[in-house]
């Protein structure tokens, strides 16, 4: 079974939150976005298996006996669709840099009317009550990559849906579509966009540029070392290349056999 490929553009209706760091009571944002957020956002959390209930990622880690909490919440294997990580581009198509008119910082109070101070009803002396939040100022663009052994779960996207994405559910519209291709299989060395990967999945480029990292991943792009497998999807703006090691720790790789 193939899989096929199609790129999204995406516009930010408001002000995007998507919390990269706490100093404190300052909240600074990502200028990405992770594949598992995209999944549960451009699939209107249809396979959500717990409705009604908040997740606990320490709780379903341990449930499942893996790292891997996202399978234990959305069943992905229902829904065989999966995204790289959504990068916020400029004009040239770059990755867009913070600075003014790109970002800007909202200050928060939380007041007990009630008393003279800040806090109340048994707020726990960690939780901020006052600062600033970071976020990414309306009209800018998302590029995402969507994934699926299945063509109708591509088809179903189109222009002008709405999505929301983010702490504060920011409407996200598409904007733009790319015609739906089909991976071309090969051998040898693969230029990548920005993938998200494991930490210890840089050893397997010659050269790399990290946008972000985490304990639990990065996001990075690069060119592989010699004889990787990987599958090419000609797109009209470039080729997506996606090596081997990156497929196979995604759900619709290992689900589509």
């Amino acid at each position: 079974m193939g899989l096929y490929a199609r790129k999204i553009l995406l516009r930010n209706c408001g002000r995007f939150t998507h919390i990269s760091s706490d100093f404190g009571s300052q909240y600074h944002t990502h200028t990405f976005v992770t594949s598992e957020a995209l999944y549960a956002s451009l699939t209107r959390g249809v396979t959500w298996r717990h409705p009604g209930r908040f997740i606990d990622l320490e709780e379903d880690a341990q449930k499942a006996g893996r790292t891997d909490y996202f399978l234990c919440d959305y069943d992905v294997l229902a829904k065989l669709l999966w995204f790289t990580p959504g990068i916020f581009v400029d004009g040239s198509g770059q990755p867009l840099v913070k600075q003014r008119g790109v970002t800007d910082k909202n200050d928060f109070n939380v007041v007990d009317e009630g008393e003279p101070g800040t806090g109340g009803n048994n707020r726990p002396h960690y939780v901020p009550t006052y600062g600033w939040i970071e976020g990414i100022l309306p009209d800018h663009r998302l590029v995402v990559y969507a994934l699926s052994p299945r063509r109708e779960e591509l088809e179903w996207f189109k222009m002008d849906q709405i999505f929301l994405l983010g702490k504060k559910r920011t409407m996200f519209q598409i904007v733009s579509l790319s015609d739906l291709v089909e991976g071309i299989a090969g051998e040898g060395q693969c230029t990548t966009g920005y993938l998200q990967l494991s930490p210890n999945s840089s050893t397997r480029f010659r050269s790399f540029e990290v946008l972000a990292a985490t304990m639990r991943y990065v996001i990075l792009r690069g060119t592989t070392r010699e004889k990787v497998g990987y599958l090419e999807f000609p797109l009209p703006d470039g080729e997506l290349c996606l090596p081997d090691f990156y497929l196979e720790q995604t759900p619709v790789e290992s689900g589509s056999g």
